[in-house]
């Protein structure tokens, strides 16, 4: 059960941190002047089987040849009964995985090691081939996105330090290159950039600058952005201090000056810059944007934009870590999807719907009009 209860800290620190292209057509919800659930995506991820059928994380990358990558955290596989309920399986969830969009189809992506289900990234030093292996060391994915015709996902690795429920310790940023069209995992390269606070970078990614990738990463719950030329993204960063850019990881400053979630997402739409992220308390919070011409500073226009909570709202139930899906706007509306989880433990297992995300439109106009 040790392995069980981590599973709902998975939550909790993106809280207390923080808090188209198908070859088919999907069916989408009207057009809203206002934020609404988009129901064929929220349907899409509610999987009773053949794979992932509850994660948190869900950032998104658009592939070369059409298709769409999904990265995930925590992954509870196997089968969901009849009656909504999931067993408790062994492991019982893995720590990472994927999952490849193709029209209306989607294929997890995971790894079996000596008939175990694990990973799909498992740390080098991490024991191999057993329930440990997800419970000692471990990646937590952050954002993704292709360079070189390679696909680059970060990795923030962690690890059990102490016991109890609040032993594990981050233990640093790494980036995952996998080789495509097949998805293959290629290297894994370890990014040591100590900080004056702990950051952990690739949080979010922004690729839409023509000379530089810019990375982000949560700090002490501030935003804070580093940067790499364009196409190299694993030579030497430039880090932004709040007026330069400095080859020093240990001068960065937060890019703004209110805090956010662990996970958000930076964006460029209409040649406007938007950030988007989570604030609010433990069981009550919202999704914010803010925007800028830049994609480092001069954030203003911050607004509410949405109540993040779960579509029942039920005792113990909360939202988190929105992100943001551009590659799926329609109809003048960005795709967005939030997390939900439990308190209950039991509650995972007696209802899959309650790890579950939801998926919300919200019309551009809205976030660039200034209030």
């Amino acid at each position: 059960m040790k392995n069980i209860s981590k599973l709902i800290l998975v939550a909790i620190i993106g809280i207390l941190l923080s808090s188209c292209c198908n070859t088919t057509e999907p069916q989408q919800t009207a057009t809203s002047d206002s934020t609404h659930v988009d129901s064929y995506f929220t349907n899409f991820f509610a999987r009773d089987c053949c794979g992932v059928t509850g994660a948190d994380g869900y950032y998104s990358v658009p592939l070369p040849d059409g298709r769409v990558v999904w990265i995930f955290g925590d992954s509870f596989l196997g089968t969901v009964n009849p009656d909504g309920s999931r067993e408790k399986r062994s492991p019982v969830f893995i720590r990472n995985a994927m999952a490849v969009q193709d029209g209306d189809s989607l294929r997890s992506i995971y790894n079996v090691i000596d008939g175990w289900e694990s990973s799909l990234v498992i740390p080098p030093d991490a024991v191999k081939g057993t329930e440990f292996s997800e419970d000692s060391l471990w990646y937590w994915p952050g954002d993704g996105f292709v360079e070189n015709g390679k696909l680059k996902v970060f990795m923030t690795a962690f690890y059990q330090a102490d016991t109890g429920n609040w032993g594990f310790r981050w233990t640093g940023a790494n980036l995952a290159t996998f080789s495509l069209p097949e998805i293959k995992l290629e290297k894994i390269d370890h990014l040591d950039y100590p900080g004056e606070v702990e950051i952990h970078w690739g949080h979010a990614i922004c690729d839409d600058a023509d000379d530089y990738t810019y990375i982000y990463g949560a700090g002490d719950k501030y935003p804070y952005v580093a940067r790499a030329p364009k196409g190299n993204v694993t030579e030497p960063w430039e880090f932004y201090t709040g007026s330069s850019w400095v080859n020093d990881s240990r001068l960065a400053k937060p890019m703004a000056n209110f805090k956010g979630s662990e996970q958000f997402s930076v964006i460029k739409l209409n040649n406007k810059y938007v950030l988007l992220t989570q604030s609010g308390d433990f069981l009550e919070s919202s999704l914010y944007s803010a925007t800028s011409d830049l994609p480092y500073t001069g954030w203003s226009n911050k607004k509410e934009l949405y109540k993040l909570e779960p579509l029942v709202k039920v005792k113990d139930l909360f939202a988190y870590n929105p992100v943001a899906h551009p590659y799926f706007t329609k109809n003048n509306e960005l795709l967005i999807s939030y997390c939900v989880n439990s308190l209950n433990l039991d509650d995972l297992f007696q209802d899959a719907s309650k790890y579950r995300p939801v998926f919300i439109r919200v019309p551009i106009d809205l976030i660039l009009e200034n209030k």
